[in-house]
């Protein structure tokens, strides 16, 4: 039953995709990734060509470390020492000297430490290359001036904090001479004492002098704080935009957006595109019939029987193996009334119906075809017949049934039944007990009745037919259809127990049609079914008995009433069901 079927879930469905699955996901969306690749790196290099170049202008200018006072040598730099540095390159101070030397505002400087050793480099960007060296070259000389006369700033004001207290212990040594001689030659205590002190500043005085020596000497050893060994010079590449390295990053993030936007599509996307794809979104209900895209049918609003065109195209073998699919399947369980039908509309119900009964006709099998899309009815523009009459016709009662059916000229096996007039009310002209008896009737002789009936999901009509039927034939289409619908489609006519036959895919791809069929170079030859006989008047009429008017008759029915009297109408000879006015 199809409830099971919905149900059920294949294991291939349930187990977790492969490398290969996700590369032939990759492989459908493949224009999609390509376009993103190419919109990312396009938008970049526009952008880049769009900005107007920056150039950058390196130094590097070694660091000296100052002298420390009453060192001979200068001490090394610590890290410390050389981070301080490097903060003072990007100074104000410093950056007030460079607007001098420039003559212009400073521009920003980035300031790094080369490896670990003691030499800063100085990079400066503008627009303007020559602007952007002479800016690192005169940020060095400014941090040079800047940091010397900071130091030798520093020694001044050391040298004459020394040299005040040098005048001051001169000054004590003076005041201590001069009591010493004014102190009589008799007070040897007091004369001992002074000149105790006076020694003692005599000491003060030297240290301090050879303090002030040692000042002066750091003073003239450190006089520079910094060495420019690199100087920058103009540069003829730009630092910014780096076109080729921007396309490159721009390439790989596009491509990585591009995988990442076809596998969510493909999350996203249950459209339905080849027979796995059917059959695992029906539970493993089998795909009977694969119809390939008909690429001589241009304009989709007009009919077009391929069978017919075209009956030696993959398509129409393509329909001729559906026949033989449904005639395996009759072996087990007979089909007399099909309904053909698929989830919404332009997914090629009718074109199925159409072109299935047309090749089991030429097989030689009595095919009755009627028009149950009360709604949307096309059967009659694929065999050129007018609709003025029809199956609504019939069920309202004002039409007998011969004189609605068609035979189709080109195809003696083939009655069609028009949809006629359009009814207000559908569904309830199919689900009463006229439009069941006529299905049954008309199964009695024919070998098979199909109906073409309105898509499952926009109306009730499809589920309504599916109760009185013996198998329902579901049409998805390639691109058209998703898993959703079928699956929905499958959930409503399961609650009327429907028996759902299997499935036919339409604008499948080539390659997997051709798994129903030859290699279509030998051609195709119809079933052998004998020549018509003609009225007289052109038409073609079933080879039976006439009544000699050219009127075909049904034969050996004692009672029934007499066939149509040769208005044009097609009348039912031996095998098909008599005149439609033996009704219930």
């Amino acid at each position: 039953m199809v409830r099971a079927a919905v149900g059920a879930r294949t294991s291939s469905e349930a187990a977790e995709p492969g490398l290969v699955d996700y590369l032939r996901i990759l492989w459908r969306h493949k224009f999609l990734i390509v376009l993103t690749v190419v919109v990312a790196t396009g938008t970049v290099v526009g952008l880049d060509r769009a900005r107007t170049p920056v150039y950058q202008g390196t130094a590097q200018l070694l660091l000296t470390p100052q002298a420390s006072t009453g060192s001979s040598s200068p001490a090394d730099l610590s890290p410390t020492g050389i981070a301080t540095d490097i903060q003072l390159v990007s100074s104000s101070p410093v950056r007030a000297a460079v607007t001098r030397l420039l003559h212009a505002p400073a521009p920003a400087v980035a300031v790094s430490e080369v490896g670990t050793t003691d030499v800063a480099q100085i990079a400066v960007r503008s627009t303007n290359p020559t602007f952007a060296a002479a800016a690192a070259n005169a940020y060095a000389h400014a941090y040079i001036t800047v940091a010397t006369k900071n130091f030798v700033d520093a020694q001044l004001v050391t040298e004459r904090q020394v040299q005040s207290q040098i005048t001051a212990v001169q000054g004590q040594i003076a005041a201590t001479q001069g009591q010493i001689a004014a102190t009589p030659a008799s007070a040897t205590t007091t004369i001992s004492q002074l000149q105790a002190q006076l020694s003692g500043l005599d000491v003060q005085l030297s240290g301090l002098q050879q303090q002030l020596s040692a000042v002066q000497l750091t003073t003239a050893q450190g006089s520079s704080a910094g060495q420019l060994v690199v100087p920058a010079a103009a540069s003829s590449v730009p630092v910014s935009p780096k076109k080729t390295q921007d396309a490159v990053i721009a390439a790989g993030v596009g491509l990585l957006l591009g995988l990442g936007f076809a596998l969510l599509r493909d999350h996203l996307d249950d459209r339905i595109r080849n027979a796995d794809d059917l059959e695992a979104a029906l539970g493993g209900l089998p795909t009977i019939g694969l119809i390939p895209a008909l690429g001589e049918w241009r304009d989709r609003k007009s009919a077009y029987m391929v069978t017919k065109e075209r009956p030696r195209s993959p398509s129409a073998e393509a329909y001729r193996a559906l026949r033989t699919s449904i005639k395996f399947m009759a072996i087990e369980r007979p089909v007399k009334v099909l309904q053909v039908t698929s989830p919404g509309a332009s997914e090629g119900k009718t074109t199925t119906a159409a072109n299935l009964a047309f090749a089991m006709g030429e097989s030689g099998q009595r095919v009755v075809l009627i028009d149950c899309d009360l709604r949307r009815p096309r059967v009659h523009e694929f065999f050129a017949l007018p609709n003025d009459r029809g199956l609504t016709s019939f069920l309202l009662d004002e039409t007998p049934i011969d004189e609605a059916l068609h035979r189709v000229p080109s195809n003696s096996g083939l009655l069609v039944l028009p949809a006629g007039p359009i009814p207000p009310n559908p569904s309830e002209l199919l689900s009463g007990e006229r439009a069941d008896w006529l299905f049954r009737y008309l199964a009695e002789s024919a070998d098979i009745v199909i109906l073409d009936s309105s898509p499952v999901l926009p109306v009730t009509d499809a589920v309504v037919l599916a109760a009185r039927v013996d198998g329902v034939l579901l049409v998805a289409s390639a691109g058209v259809s998703t898993a959703r619908g079928l699956n929905r489609s499958a959930e409503l006519l399961s609650r009327v127990d429907a028996r759902l036959v299997g499935t036919v895919l339409n604008r499948a791809p080539s390659a997997a049609a051709y798994r129903y069929g030859y290699g279509y170079g030998y051609g195709y030859e119809s079933a052998a079914t004998p020549p018509a006989a003609t009225n007289g008047s052109g038409p073609v009429v079933l080879p039976e008995s006439t009544n000699g008017n050219g009127s075909v008759v049904k034969s050996g029915t004692a009672g029934d009433p007499p066939p149509s009297n040769g208005n044009g109408q097609v009348t039912l000879g031996e095998g098909w069901p008599a005149h439609a006015r033996r009704q219930p």
